[in-house]
Formats: structure tokens, C-alpha cells, sequence
């Protein structure tokens, strides 16, 4: 069933909306990060393999609260359904993501800029090709009535 708020949402309110949504699981997806390079660093993995262990954690954080969202949002027949569609919304983004823009983004950044600021640098540049596929995933599944 397409909802035809969508044709006349402001970009404000898409905004709102999209903060609402991935806003929390962003904040998750910070501090695991931070947390996955620190610890790879601690262990004594090179820069390249930090990197990818703060990429690899920060799903982690993300994916937990997106899940816990979709299931604690969902009509209880609804909640792997919801889970589920986290799969289409997320999985082309993600392979993508995880696999070679985040980790040379985030490698890059700390090389550039150290890790204090390179984490959260090459997350957030990382971040920007994210969403522009997982919302553009994610509006085309609500103007096909199968995402809220």
C-alpha cells in the first residue's frame, strides 16, 4: 500500500525521520567503534588491522540497536518480518561498507589524522556512501508500501 505522505514530505521532515530512525543506532555505532580499534590497537594489530576490527565492531553497535528497534517497533506477529527487512535495507549497503569503505576510510583518516579524530573522521566520511544507499533502499521499500 503506498502512502502518499511520502510524495509531499518536506525535506525536513524526511530528515527528522531519518534521525529518528538511525540516530540512536549511530550513537551505538560510535562508541563500539572507538572501541574496536582501541582494543585491536591494545592487541597490537597494525593500523590496517585496527581499522577493520573498528568497522567490523561498530556493526555490532549499530545492528543491535536497529534490530532491538525493529523488533520493539513491530506488531508482535510482525517482529521477524521487521528484523528481516533490516536484511533487504541494509545488506547491499553493508557488504560494501564493511568490506572497503569503511576500513579505508577509517585507515586513511587515522593516518591522516590519528586516532582521536581518524575514528570518528573515517566513520562519518564512511557514514555518507552508507546511507546514500541504505535510505535510498529503505524510501524505495516505503513508496512500496512494505517498510513503515
Amino acid at each position: 500500500m503506498r502512502d502518499d505522505r511520502q510524495i509531499t514530505e518536506s525535506l525536513p521532515a524526511r530528515l527528522n525521520r531519518w534521525l529518528r530512525r538511525y540516530g540512536p543506532a549511530e550513537v551505538a555505532a560510535v562508541a563500539t567503534s572507538y572501541g574496536g580499534f582501541l582494543a585491536a590497537s591494545a592487541m597490537g594489530a597494525p593500523l590496517v588491522g585496527a581499522a577493520y576490527a573498528a568497522a567490523m565492531i561498530e556493526n555490532v553497535g549499530f545492528y543491535g540497536v536497529m534490530g532491538v528497534q525493529a523488533a520493539w517497533t513491530a506488531a508482535p506477529g510482525r517482529r521477524w518480518r521487521a528484523v528481516a527487512l533490516l536484511l533487504v535495507e541494509f545488506g547491499p549497503a553493508e557488504l560494501l561498507d564493511t568490506f572497503v569503505v569503511r576500513p579505508a576510510a577509517i585507515g586513511f583518516t587515522v593516518w591522516l589524522l590519528g586516532p582521536a579524530l581518524g575514528i570518528l573522521a573515517g566513520k562519518l566520511l564512511a557514514d555518507v556512501a552508507f546511507y546514500a544507499l541504505a535510505i535510498a533502499t529503505h524510501e524505495h521499500l516505503r513508496r512500496k508500501g512494505v517498510a513503515d
